[in-house]
């Protein structure tokens, strides 16, 4: 397993460069999308390619009313994420509102979405199933939540501290997006693209953390790890049913 995770995350990390400089030579703005969501779907196809036989995608959709009613649900978490992020900031006396979008709302949507699916479709559909065969769901989402947050290695730029604070934050938002997807029965891309993207969308409408303001941060890291805590306890209380073994994961090929 050790060495699976490790080809898996060091080839979506050689994608992110080439991706990285693709776009800076040729890409669409990276205000509008970045193409380096896309590299964990790439590292997929490295992991089917080396590993055809027992390589899997957990992409599989539940029931269209419960991929609805899941994806209502963790919206809804985010929203009170960021809401209570917001209080905090006004509490505080700090501003917290972005000076403007850079393109139409409308076009941030559509790209916030299909970007968190390229990205998804790694972290969420491959990864956390892949170790959820050894791991509780839990100590899966942690895992796959400290890869996700340092993977945006770019954040180091703003210093240790900011990107200590980022990976506390993507470990939170992990734990959180791994409870809700599982209580969905079945690793859902619909509910966890929703999640993502969501939480991308309410980055870019409220706050202005990627300047490299410890702040705002800080305070992201801070709620989202008590709505990991929060989730976490819940879940713990209210058991999630055991999913039906007949059915499968869809496998690539």
């Amino acid at each position: 397993m050790f060495l699976r995770v490790v080809v898996f995350y060091l080839s979506t990390m050689d994608f992110s460069g080439v991706l990285n400089a693709v776009q800076a030579a040729t890409g669409p703005s990276p205000d509008l999308i970045q193409l380096v969501q896309f590299a964990p779907a790439l590292g997929v196809g490295v992991m089917f390619l080396l590993f055809r036989r027992t390589t899997r995608v957990d992409a599989r959709f539940t029931p269209v009313r419960v991929a609805a009613r899941r994806s209502a649900l963790v919206v809804g978490i985010v929203i009170a994420a960021m809401l209570a992020s917001v209080l905090v900031h006004v509490v505080a006396g700090r501003s917290w509102r972005a000076e403007g979008l850079p393109f139409p709302f409308w076009a941030l949507v559509i790209t916030m979405i299909v970007g968190a699916a390229g990205e998804e479709l790694g972290w969420r559909a491959y990864l956390q199933p892949y170790l959820q065969t050894r791991f509780s769901v839990l100590r899966s989402s942690l895992i796959v939540g400290v890869l996700w947050g340092f993977w945006h290695i770019g954040g180091f730029s703003h210093g240790l501290l900011y990107m200590g604070l980022f990976v506390v934050m993507a470990t939170g938002l992990a734990v959180v997006m791994g409870a809700v997807v599982s209580g969905a029965r079945r690793t859902n891309l619909v509910v966890a693209t929703a999640a993502h993207a969501a939480v991308n969308l309410g980055l870019i409408l409220l706050f202005t953390e990627e300047n490299g303001d410890l702040f705002p941060m800080a305070v992201l890291a801070a709620v989202w790890t008590i709505a990991a805590v929060v989730v976490t306890s819940v879940q713990v209380r209210r058991p999630v049913e055991v999913e039906d073994r007949a059915a499968r994961p869809v496998r690539l090929g």
